[in-house]
């Protein structure tokens, strides 16, 4: 997402994270993943700005891939048409394999918020009703996609948006307070028609847009990917490497939830990686999450304020923009003005024996390993959270040139990291920004 930080304004390019809280900028290109993808986007340059106002508040941030130290600063930050006057944001110290800064929108993942993040500062000063949020990833032959803060399109999907609570970090896996829901099964609708799942699970994924790829439990990996008999495994990265020709397919593979079903097609699913295809899911059997492969077809609501995700399958048939908000019903209950899928996905009254035949149950070898090289940068999604800890900046670090205070709320107490969230992979997969619309509706 590009958005402005400054006076006057810069823009910048940050990575819209819902796997982790904290906003910061300047990633150290020399150390990142990919540094001639890094390269091309500008960094804030704070010495041209009037607004900043520099604390001496340093802290760590660790992802589950890469990490970045940052200092905090107040700064005006401009996103689509709204401004946000003393939002606290890091500016980064020094990083390792992360690409491009990061504008996160994750609940704070050890549940406590230290400082206003981006969405409770929208709030704050009434540029939206809820700290929510709706995504619309789109398709990887389409250009554009939209974050939409305090609103909702309906012309983005298709039927009733299915509430799912979120999870309580009680019951989440590291009890970490993110996007989580329950996933109640997989399974696959084949180029031919015939649909297989699994049966009924029980299985917490949080819906993760900083994460390239899908990341599920190693039960499921191997089932997906022994559907498709010339899968080959590469041993070094755990991913399956698929013959590109199943991106031309119809069929889909398909996740269902409580009251709905996304069905993402194998074009969205299977991610294109130079000559290579690779199945867009790596083994996680501790925290299992839904990346960009999935969000590809999902229209995804993302509300904090009543711990809630509003789910539905993703389509395009104009736009609607519908406001959210407060209270208990802050997100409306509108239909998807969509009623059709956005790609076949075969004959759904063809089954093959039975409607569980999907075994989700063992762990099996595969049957064909991949002697090959992938590329570099391919990862299949970020690793367990770990804590960051808050500091005062002994030496080094910026040059205060304005009076510096601690960050609103913290009083000098320590902070938790951001959580993961960061694909190392996803420095590559970042698409450009075409425009914006709206007042608070970003085009990614």
């Amino acid at each position: 997402m590009e958005i402005e930080i400054g006076t006057p304004p810069q823009k910048v390019m940050l990575i819209v994270d819902t796997g982790s809280p904290n906003t910061w900028v300047n990633p150290q290109c020399e150390t990142s993943n990919t540094p001639s993808d890094c390269a091309k986007y500008p960094q804030f340059d704070y010495t041209e700005s009037s607004s900043i106002n520099i604390t001496d508040y340093v802290d760590v941030l660790r992802y589950g891939s890469g990490s970045a130290t940052v200092q905090y600063v107040y700064e005006t930050v401009s996103i689509g048409s709204a401004t946000l006057k003393d939002q606290i944001i890091g500016i980064a110290l020094e990083s390792e394999d992360i690409p491009l800064g990061i504008l996160g929108l994750s609940p704070p993942v050890r549940g406590v918020n230290q400082y206003p993040y981006i969405l409770d500062t929208m709030v704050d000063q009434g540029l939206i009703k809820s700290r929510a949020f709706s995504l619309d990833l789109r398709g990887v032959d389409n250009p554009t996609g939209a974050v939409i803060f305090g609103g909702i399109d309906t012309g983005k999907y298709i039927g009733t948006l299915a509430k799912l609570p979120i999870i309580a970090p009680s019951s989440a896996p590291g009890g970490a307070d993110r996007y989580y829901i329950t996933m109640t099964g997989v399974g696959l609708t084949l180029p031919d028609g015939t649909m297989v799942r699994s049966e009924e699970l029980d299985v917490p994924v949080f819906l993760d847009s900083g994460s390239t790829l899908s990341r599920l439990p190693t039960v499921i990996h191997q089932a997906l990917a022994a559907s498709f008999t010339e899968a080959m495994l590469d041993q070094e990265s755990g991913l399956f490497i698929l013959p590109c020709e199943y991106t031309d397919m119809a069929g889909s593979i398909d996740f269902y939830f409580a009251g709905k079903t996304i069905r993402v097609p194998l074009r969205e699913f299977i991610w294109r990686s130079g000559d290579y295809c690779i199945l867009g899911v790596a083994p996680e059997d501790d925290e299992p999450i839904l990346g960009d492969t999935f969000l590809r077809a999902a229209y995804v609501v993302y509300d904090q304020d009543n711990r809630n995700v509003h789910l539905a399958q993703a389509a395009d048939c104009g736009t609607n923009l519908v406001a959210i908000g407060s209270g208990e019903d802050a997100v409306p209950s509108s239909t998807g003005r969509c009623t059709e899928l956005p790609t076949p996905t075969g004959d759904p009254t063809r089954t093959r024996a039975g409607s569980s035949n999907l075994d989700m149950t063992a762990t099996r070898p595969p049957a064909n390993t991949f002697t090959g090289r992938l590329p570099t940068g391919i990862a299949g999604g970020p690793g367990p959270a770990r804590d960051g800890s808050t500091t005062t900046v002994t030496g080094g670090g910026l040059q205060p040139m304005l009076p510096t205070g601690s960050p609103k709320g913290s009083e000098g107490t320590e902070q938790n990291a951001a959580g993961r969230g960061v694909d190392s992979g996803l420095g590559a997969a970042v698409a450009a920004v075409l425009g914006v619309v709206s007042l608070l509706v970003l085009m990614l």
